[in-house]
């Protein structure tokens, strides 16, 4: 079979072999070009196109133009905050910007076997083969508050040190709360929950099943929260964690409801990856670092099954 061609760009040759290596690594073929200007004329023919700049949120438009309506970007950059990192990825086909170093080539790899294959579920994408993954499956609140406890105490068996053990229980109740109340959906596309205060969400359960799944490894702590309605969009995270970053006053649960969830959780985790199956099933998966409570984000990613493209998913 055919491997599937993917552009890699970098002006600087060291991380144009890096992309290329990573790219290599995942089974696709990796074609390099020295910088922007140095690609040929006219469109742009590759789906997928690693780019490796400067970080600056209005490089992906000297781009764009050239780009195919169901091309994908991802965003090779130094490391930043997480405002520049929404702007990157407010570019119509920018959904993954990650931070360039050699730690991160693993995740490099990951992305472009995701892309090439069409295969995006998974928390074992994350993991060392031989890394068991733990399950548990919930419908309700009550299913919830057990689940925590069970991740927490698996956690500190597996000597994860307490500051980390509190983010991760953090994003858990925040990925499992949006999972049980605010991706249902009815058959119009409503929301069944909207209308439902926090207070006596507690005693309704999802009519579909959450499942969360978890892992260690010697340096990383990885969770996933699956529900079965595949409902979140880019555009929808992205104007959440706007709306928290620009906040003027102090956030609260009230005001700001799943996207406060969100934006804990990109301030927690050290990757932030959403897989989603339009109508189908939404996956987020996050790591943590095992050895530093305050680790940065360095990976935001959103992954959309093969058959709907990135153009699709507007982000306004």
């Amino acid at each position: 079979m055919k491997r599937k061609r993917v552009l890699a760009i970098a002006e600087r040759q060291e991380l144009l072999d890096y992309l290329g290596e990573a790219i290599t690594a995942a089974g696709a073929e990796a074609e390099l070009w020295p910088g922007i200007r140095s690609l040929p004329a006219g469109p742009v023919p590759h789906r997928f196109v690693f780019w490796a700049f400067d970080g600056r949120p209005d490089a992906p438009a000297a781009l764009a133009p050239r780009l195919r309506n169901s091309a994908q970007l991802v965003a090779v950059v130094p490391q930043a905050d997480l405002g520049s990192y929404t702007r990157l990825l407010r570019a119509q086909h920018c959904n993954h910007v990650l931070v360039a170093d050699s730690s991160h080539f693993p995740a490099l790899t990951i992305i472009a076997g995701k892309l090439v294959t069409g295969d995006i579920f998974g928390i074992e994408k994350y993991l060392p083969a031989d890394a068991p993954v733990q399950l548990t499956r919930l419908r309700d609140f009550q299913g919830r508050g057990r689940a925590i406890d069970e991740i927490l105490r698996f956690a500190e068996e597996q000597g994860v040190r307490r500051p980390v053990r509190s983010s991760i229980g953090q994003v858990c109740e925040e990925l499992l709360m949006n999972a049980l109340y605010d991706a249902p959906i009815d058959e119009d596309g409503r929301q069944i929950f909207a209308e439902i205060g926090p207070k006596d969400r507690v005693d309704l359960s999802s009519p579909r099943p959450v499942s969360i799944r978890y892992a260690v490894t010697e340096e990383a702590f990885a969770v996933s929260v699956r529900d079965r309605f595949g409902t979140l969009q880019k555009r929808v995270i992205l104007d959440y964690l706007d709306k928290c970053l620009h906040a003027t006053r102090q956030i609260d649960r009230k005001t700001y409801g799943a996207g406060l969830g969100l934006y804990l959780i990109a301030n927690s985790a050290t990757q932030f990856i959403v897989n989603v199956a339009p109508g189908m099933a939404t996956e987020v998966v996050c790591t943590f670092d095992r050895k530093q409570a305050k680790a940065p984000l360095r990976m935001l990613s959103v992954f959309v099954h093969p058959g709907t493209t990135a153009a699709r998913q507007r982000v306004g």
